[in-house]
C-alpha cells in the first residue's frame, strides 16, 4: 500500500514518538552499567555518534520510500525470501531483548523488594503483566509512556544530581584513557543501547518530514542518560567497585542524601517502583516489535494472535537465564551491532541509490 509523503496521517505526536525511542532503550540503560567499566568513555562516545548517524540513515529510509512499516521497507529493499530471514533473526533478538530485561527485573526484585518470593513467580507475573500491556496495542503505550516520563525522568535526574554532588572524581581518569579496540568492547559499549531497533518499528507511522527530529532527540537524550550514569557509577563506586555490582544505579539510589538527611532504604524503594513501569514500557515495545517481525514472517496483519503465543517460549528462556543469561545477552548485543552498523546503513545505500536512479531518470 502506497502513499505520499504529505497525506500521510500521524500516528504519534512528535513527542510520543521521541519518548517512545526513549523508552524502547531505557530497560539497557538501567540494568547495564556495569558493563561502561570495560570500556572507555571515547569508545561509548563514538558508539552514540554512529548510533545516531544509523538513525539518521533510517530516516532518511523511510522518507524516501512508500513503505508504511518496516517489515515493507525491508521488503521493497530486499525482496520476499530475504526480508522474512531478516524479520526471522529479528523477532529472536527481540525475544532475546525480552528476556534479557524481564531477567534482570526478577534479580533486582528478588534482591531488594521480595526476598523469600520465588523468582519464577516474579517472572511469570512480570511477563503477563507485559503482555497484558501490548493488547491494547502500540498507540495505548506512546500514551502511558508519554504520561509516565516526567515520574521515571525526576527521579533518574535527581539521582544523578546528587551523584555528581558527592563523586570522586579522580575515579574518571581511567575513563579518559583509549583502550585497545577489541568486540567485546564493542559489545559492552553498544548493551546500554538496548531496544533501540525498536525505534524502525514505529519509525514508519510517523509523518516523515518530522520523522528525523524525533529519531534523533530520542537516541541522543537517551545517549546522554547513558554516558551520565557511566560518569556517575564509576565517580561514586570506581570502576572495579561498579564491576562488582549487580545494580549500580540501584546501589546509587540506596546512597542519595539530601545535606544530612538519609534517604537511602527509602528513596531506593521508589526508584525500584518506578523503573517497574520502566521495565512494563521497555518489554511491552519490544514484544510488540516481536510479534510485528513474525506477522512479516507469515504474511499476517495482527499481532496479537503470536503475543501469548510467545509467552511460554520467553518464559522458559528467561527462567535458564537466571542461573546463566550469557547466551540471551549475546544475542541481544550481536542484534544490536549488526542492526545499527549493518543493515541501516545498506538500507541507507540502498534507498540512495534508488533515489539517484528515479531523480536522474
Amino acid at each position: 500500500m502506497n502513499q505520499s509523503n504529505t497525506g500521510r496521517n500521524s500516528t504519534f505526536s512528535t513527542w510520543q514518538l521521541t519518548v517512545l525511542v526513549i523508552m524502547a532503550g531505557m530497560g539497557g540503560m538501567y540494568f547495564y552499567p556495569h558493563e561502561f567499566g570495560r570500556t572507555s568513555l571515547s569508545l561509548l562516545a563514538l558508539t552514540v555518534l554512529l548510533t545516531l548517524i544509523s538513525m539518521a540513515m533510517l530516516s532518511y529510509s523511510f522518507k524516501h520510500s512508500d513503505s508504511l512499516s518496516f517489515p515493507n521497507l525491508l521488503q521493497d529493499n530486499f525482496g520476499t525470501i530475504l526480508s522474512k530471514i531478516i524479520l526471522a533473526a529479528a523477532t529472536i533478538f527481540f525475544a532475546a531483548e525480552v528476556c534479557c530485561i524481564a531477567v534482570k527485573q526478577t534479580q533486582m526484585t528478588g534482591l531488594f523488594l521480595l526476598e523469600k518470593t520465588p523468582p519464577q513467580i516474579v517472572l511469570a507475573v512480570t511477563l503477563l503483566t507485559v503482555c497484558f500491556i501490548i493488547t491494547s496495542g502500540i498507540k495505548q503505550i506512546a500514551r502511558t509512556a508519554e504520561l509516565l516520563f516526567l515520574a521515571i525522568i525526576l527521579p533518574l535526574a535527581f539521582i544523578i544530581a546528587m551523584a555528581i554532588y558527592s563523586m570522586d572524581y579522580g575515579e574518571l581518569l581511567p575513563l579518559l584513557k583509549p583502550n585497545n579496540f577489541s568486540i567485546s568492547q564493542l559489545r559492552s559499549s553498544v548493551m546500554p543501547l538496548s531496544g533501540i531497533a525498536a525505534t524502525a518499528y514505529f519509525a514508519g507511522y510517523y509523518e516523515k518530514k518530522k520523522l528525523t527530529r524525533s529519531l534523533l532527540s530520542g537516541s541522543a537524550l537517551l545517549s546522554a542518560c547513558c554516558i551520565l550514569i557511566m560518569i556517575c557509577c564509576t565517580g561514586v563506586f570506581s570502576i572495579e567497585g561498579t564491576n562488582h555490582l549487580s545494580f549500580p544505579l540501584t546501589e546509587l539510589s540506596r546512597i542519595v542524601s539530601v545535606g544530612n538527611i538519609s534517604l537511602n532504604h527509602r528513596f531506593d524503594i521508589l526508584y525500584i517502583m518506578i523503573y517497574t513501569a520502566v521495565t512494563f514500557l521497555t518489554s511491552g515495545i519490544l514484544l510488540y516489535c516481536c510479534g510485528i517481525s513474525l506477522c512479516g514472517v507469515f504474511n499476517i496483519k495482527s499481532h496479537s494472535c503470536f503475543t501469548f503465543l510467545l509467552l511460554p517460549i520467553i518464559f522458559a528462556f528467561s527462567y535458564l537465564g537466571l542461573s546463566d543469561s550469557r547466551l540471551i545477552e549475546l544475542i541481544s548485543a550481536w542484534g544490536k551491532i549488526f542492526f545499527l552498523f549493518a543493515l541501516v546503513p545498506i538500507l541507507f545505500v540502498i534507498t540512495a541509490i534508488k533515489t539517484l536512479r528515479g531523480n536522474n531518470a
